[in-house]
């Protein structure tokens, strides 16, 4: 009896031997199709992670692999005996298992026949009831082919991954098929034009236009350029631009000096005509020295001729040393109401910034500041 029991052992050893290479065959089928479906996900929606499909096939060969084997390939004793009467043996094998608890003289005779036939079978025969590669023709195909593919679309989509070979440019991230150009303006003014703009890459932009709010003045956009208008040409990236505004200050109409009364300077007789023969424009042709003004134009229009002349507002002309000059109408620019002094100082503060920092700005620029400077 245990010569039986060894004797079942090896062939349900060689039984089993052939089920773990057929689960790991069909195990490779389901790896490289799962590999293969991910890897091609992967390349087509340009998903930089060759892990992914790595990950996807190796586990699923695993699990495939086990779960086949315990559900389906692993083989019974009742599979083992029906193998060994395959080869010949017209169902002794089984014959015999169903008579193994008993000792009767012909259960015993049906044994002894059955261990000389199992002795009998020869080596071929033995090879072709328990082949260790069992699966057929149609199963053999497709393991090479998910194989190949799956290894295959892997190493493309690593390749794709790092630059070495392009992608299929098919289906791509919808942030990749339109730029976004966007204009704000944080305080002061607004935008003349569409605000927000969706374009595809390497289309022009629409054009606009700055516009500062009454008492603020146009400085710069946010990425320098200096032009109130513009238009972005070829667009491929995103484009976040702020239109920076700075508010005026009002002025004051004053001079920048004051003038000093002396009454000995200038000679002058007090009944004479008014000759506006004192340090500055007199009030109303009366010679004195000038005042300050206060923008209003109230000066008159005598013209004084001594020293230390202030610079003053209205319609007199203080001449003399260090004259100052009269304003008018015609020197309130920018929105005509504001004086160009005003901002004068404001503007020379530019220039400078740009000559002392002048690799920021265009060269063009840079020299025609340094010409005007250098002409003054």
């Amino acid at each position: 009896m245990e010569n039986n029991d060894n004797l079942f052992r090896i062939y349900k050893k060689r039984m089993t031997i052939t089920a773990i290479v057929t689960s790991l065959c069909y195990g490779l089928i389901a790896g490289g199709a799962s590999a293969f479906v991910s890897a091609l996900f992967c390349w087509l929606f340009n998903y930089d992670s060759i892990w992914v499909p790595v990950g996807i096939g190796l586990g699923l060969f695993v699990i495939g692999t086990v779960v086949l084997f315990f559900v389906k390939f692993r083989p019974t004793e009742h599979d083992v005996v029906r193998k060994i009467d395959a080869m010949g043996l017209e169902e002794r094998t089984i014959t015999m298992m169903d008579l193994r608890n008993t000792d009767t003289p012909i259960a015993m005779m049906q044994r002894a026949d059955t261990v000389n036939k199992i002795n009998a079978v020869t080596e071929s025969q033995i090879k072709a009831a328990f082949p260790a590669f069992a699966v057929g023709v149609t199963t053999t195909v497709l393991l090479c082919v998910a194989v190949v593919l799956g290894v295959g679309m892997t190493i493309v989509a690593g390749l794709t991954s790092a630059g070495v070979i392009p992608g299929p440019g098919i289906i791509t991230d919808p942030n990749d098929r339109f730029v976004l150009v966007s204009y704000t303006v944080d305080e002061g003014g607004f935008i003349d034009g569409s605000e927000e703009q969706i374009l595809s890459p390497g289309e022009d932009a629409e054009p606009v236009v700055a516009v500062a709010d009454d008492g603020w003045m146009f400085v710069r956009w946010s990425d320098g350029q200096k032009n109130t208008e513009r238009e972005d040409k070829n667009v491929t990236s995103d484009i976040i631009a702020t239109a920076v505004f700075e508010e005026i200050g009002e002025g004051e109409g004053e001079g920048p000096g004051e003038s000093i009364d002396k009454e000995d300077e200038g000679d002058y007789d007090e009944d004479a005509p008014d000759n506006g023969n004192g340090e500055g424009a007199g009030d109303n042709g009366s010679d004195a020295n000038g005042g300050q003004g206060n923008g209003d134009g109230n000066k008159g229009d005598g013209q004084g001729t001594g020293s230390g002349g202030q610079e003053g507002e209205g319609n007199g002309q203080g001449q003399g040393n260090g004259s100052g000059g009269g304003w008018s109408d015609n020197n309130q620019i920018i929105d005509g109401e504001t004086d160009y002094r005003v901002v004068l100082e404001y503007y020379k503060e530019i220039a400078m910034d740009i000559l002392n920092n002048s690799s920021n700005y265009p060269p063009e620029l840079v020299e025609f500041i340094k010409g005007y400077f250098d002409s003054i």
